[in-house]
């Protein structure tokens, strides 16, 4: 892959993406047209295997895709970040399956992971029943997952697995109407007595890839959250270039200087880019000590909670970056329509996914005290 060219794509696209934001806000969705454009540069398989056509790449090209689409737009970055992971099932399917779900231009699969339905095991498949949340960029998806708890013997536990349906046979509830992220339809769906079979669905957390290759030893959860915060960088990143442009234009009632010619917000300025370039820097460090130790086929629990403290940092940091230019701006920013209160809705719905949430802290602490955890959240 042309990385140069890969990116100009991509900056393109987003640019293209963010002249269309009323459009996308106001259906809620995603233009068709414009995911398809997406699809074309590879941006959704970069995480896909080689040997199924896609581009097996690092972490960081995919973090950095959704960097870029998210600072002009945040919800074509979502898109990206929770499908484009999606990908590392490629690793872990069956080939023949693999091959089906992953192996052309336009595959794309999303849907939610957690064990929200029910599955009971038949001759060459099993049968389940569901109904998910967070189905974002479902609509533009060729296949969709659902996580499941799956029966197992009279007397055990049931345990989570992840199965594939085909968009034919689920059913779309159209319920996104939200503060922000508004153009991802993270719609709820449902399927009913839908029979899969054997090799269309996996255990979660997975457990052993087809493929032996850094990118499928990679913690699975570690690299969606890695896709998530890569969003809320993004989006802090435009906050920064709209407040600094702001502020050399905006001159408050009553004073006679711009706000860039204050010297408290000069130290403001500076302040937030410390924060947000430290946390990008940590989260940066903390991938490529996982890939170093994905490599060399160690699993590392408190490598995999630094990942995860780093990319619930990251958010946090995000947050305030944003909030703090929203606040710099003034009475300048409230309107619909302005670039910084998009940005404030869009970073607020980001934080709160599970994946850098504020409970990735706790975890982190008790890693840090040598404390019990459950490694399968890692």
């Amino acid at each position: 892959m042309n990385n140069e060219h890969f990116l100009t794509q991509l900056h393109d696209l987003g640019k293209a993406a963010e002249a269309r934001r009323t459009e996308i806000e106001s259906d809620r969705c995603l233009p068709t047209d414009l995911v398809d454009k997406v699809k074309e540069t590879g941006a959704f398989r970069l995480w896909v295997a080689r040997e199924y056509g896609g581009a097996q790449a690092h972490v960081l090209d995919l973090m950095e895709a959704v960097r870029v689409l998210s600072y002009y737009n945040g919800s074509l970055g979502w898109v990206l970040g929770v499908t484009g992971t999606s990908g590392l099932a490629s690793g872990y399917l069956k080939p023949p399956v693999a091959r089906e779900v992953f192996g052309n231009t336009y595959s794309m699969a999303g849907g939610w992971a957690a064990p929200a339905g029910r599955a009971k095991r038949l001759d060459g498949g099993i049968l389940v029943d569901g109904k998910w949340s967070w189905g974002s960029g479902i609509r533009h998806c060729k296949h969709i997952v659902g996580g499941v708890l799956l029966e197992t013997e009279a007397g055990q536990r049931p345990v989570s697995a992840l199965a594939y349906f085909d968009p034919k046979d689920v059913q779309l509830i159209d319920n996104w109407q939200v503060l922000g992220l508004k153009g991802t339809n993270s719609i709820d769906y449902k399927v009913e007595r839908l029979f899969v079979p054997d090799g269309r669905w996996i255990y979660f957390p997975v457990r052993e890839a087809k493929i032996d290759a850094p990118l499928y030893r990679f913690s699975f959860l570690g690299a969606l959250a890695c896709g998530v915060c890569s969003v809320a960088v993004g989006l802090a990143q435009r906050a920064l270039d709209e407040i600094i442009l702001l502020s050399t234009e905006k001159v408050p009632n009553g004073d006679r200087r711009t706000l860039a010619e204050r010297p408290a917000v000069h130290e403001k300025i500076a302040k937030m880019q410390a924060a947000f370039q430290s946390s990008r820097l940590f989260l940066e460090d903390a991938v490529r000590k996982n890939w170093l130790e994905a490599e060399k086929g160690i699993f590392s629990v408190k490598t995999k909670s630094e990942l995860r403290l780093a990319a619930s940092y990251a958010v946090s940091e995000a947050v305030e970056v944003i909030n703090q230019a929203f606040r710099i701006g003034g009475g300048s920013t409230v309107w619909d329509g302005v670039k910084l209160q998009e940005l404030l809705r869009d970073v607020n719905m980001v934080a709160q996914h599970g994946m850098v949430s504020l409970n990735n802290y706790e975890i982190a602490g008790r890693v840090a005290f040598d404390m019990k955890v459950n490694e399968w959240l890692l």
